[in-house]
């Protein structure tokens, strides 16, 4: 019996202390602060800016390819890296929309547009919305008409797609 009382009085000392060696543990560990590791333990970037170049290519993961139907296609483009990712892959796909506001010097690129995708029949085929600059799209052949709408304004384009050939539609608002 006395050791069923020193096991509970071990016990309950034991949780009344579980919540002070919790922020001890939580707050006071030695290099829980960039200012309080030694010089050549600290990272060369600060945690808060974006890290080197050869960092973040290891984070970064390739667009995933979404499906609709028979429609392949992946949307983004958002920055250097990804821009030239996606120029790249153009030949891949056999459709490739740009999305850019117009009459700008330096012709900044637009993401958040409302795309459409419709057959011959007037059939819908794709319908999404761009996550960037860029949609790439494999379509069945055949001859489409692509709806895209930024800002208000809607941009209609026809484009007949073939076997082996990628096409590249140009919308600029």
């Amino acid at each position: 019996m006395k050791l069923v009382h020193i096991a509970a009085l071990v016990g309950l000392s034991a949780a009344a202390a579980l919540p002070a060696w919790a922020q001890v543990d939580r707050y006071d560990r030695p290099y829980d602060r960039p200012y309080d590791r030694p010089a050549d333990d600290r990272p060369s970037y600060r945690p808060y800016d974006r890290p080197p170049a050869d960092v973040y290519q290891g984070m970064r993961t390739d667009p995933v390819e979404r499906h609709q139907g028979a429609v392949t296609f992946i949307t983004g483009g958002v920055g250097r890296d990804e821009a030239e990712a996606f120029r790249a892959a153009l030949p891949r796909y056999m459709l490739g929309m740009e999305f850019a506001r117009a009459n700008v010097p330096r012709g900044d690129f637009l993401a958040n547009v409302d795309v459409s995708v419709t057959d011959t029949r007037g059939q819908p085929v794709l319908q999404t919305v761009s996550q960037g600059p860029f949609l790439l799209a494999n379509l069945p052949a055949g001859q489409y008409t692509v709806r895209a709408a930024s800002e208000g304004r809607v941009q209609t384009r026809t484009v007949t797609v073939s076997p082996g050939r990628s096409q590249h539609l140009a919308f600029t608002w």
